[in-house]
């Protein structure tokens, strides 16, 4: 399967690469997947337009890796914040994680105008793109909760999947909403997500009711 980009983008010194890069980040922040032009990227990026198709098959494939690029670098933001982490509890390396994935949003806005309109894409492309990521996510939960039962932190008879599930999902729904709104406001997304955290932690029950 060929790469994407093509090994010929590769080929390019780091600073055309870069601006490339730079190009197609500006255009997809200012625009959706479906109004950006590969002419304004061009343009930009102040390439030949044969030259794009010697790197790229087509916008698709562009998109695929901007995306690729944005993962590449919140994994390097949280490089450290993913050392020596085995020893907390799950929901205290969720809200580390989501607290971090905060701040990396405020370190790269472009990021998150790119990422509001990710939400906006059809179905089926939303899924290609995120799908992967949200399966690997519930992976790593799954295990950190069953690491935590073991370690007599939360209850044995807690489904791990289907409280991965309900995290993952939850959180999507928060970012989502947050991404919708004409004001995006981080602090906000920050605030619901360690509300919901609470709940997680202390259920919704009083201790002293009678059953």
């Amino acid at each position: 399967m060929d790469t994407i980009p093509k090994k010929t983008f590769f080929n390019l010194d780091s600073e055309k690469q870069q601006r490339i890069t730079d190009a197609a980040l500006n255009e997809f922040a200012l625009r959706s997947y479906e109004e950006a032009n590969i002419s304004n990227i061009i343009k930009d990026a102040k390439i030949p337009r044969g030259s794009f198709y010697q790197y790229f098959e087509n916008k698709l494939d562009l998109y695929k890796y901007v995306f690729d690029y944005i993962k590449e670098k919140k994994m390097n933001f949280l490089g450290n914040d993913l050392k020596n982490i085995d020893d907390l509890p799950f929901l205290e390396i969720f809200r580390l994680l989501y607290h971090q994935g905060v701040k990396f949003s405020y370190t790269y806005p472009l990021f998150v105008q790119i990422g509001k309109h990710m939400f906006n894409l059809k179905k089926d492309m939303y899924d290609e793109l995120v799908g992967n990521g949200l399966k690997l996510a519930k992976e790593y939960y799954v295990g950190y909760l069953e690491a935590d039962k073991l370690k007599g932190r939360i209850r044995e008879d807690v489904d791990s999947s289907i409280f991965a599930d309900i995290v993952i999902e939850l959180t999507t729904n928060i970012a989502l909403e947050g991404f919708l709104e004409s004001d995006i406001d981080l602090d906000k997304m920050v605030s619901k997500a360690d509300s919901l955290i609470n709940i997680f932690k202390k259920g919704i029950e009083k201790g002293d009711l009678n059953v």
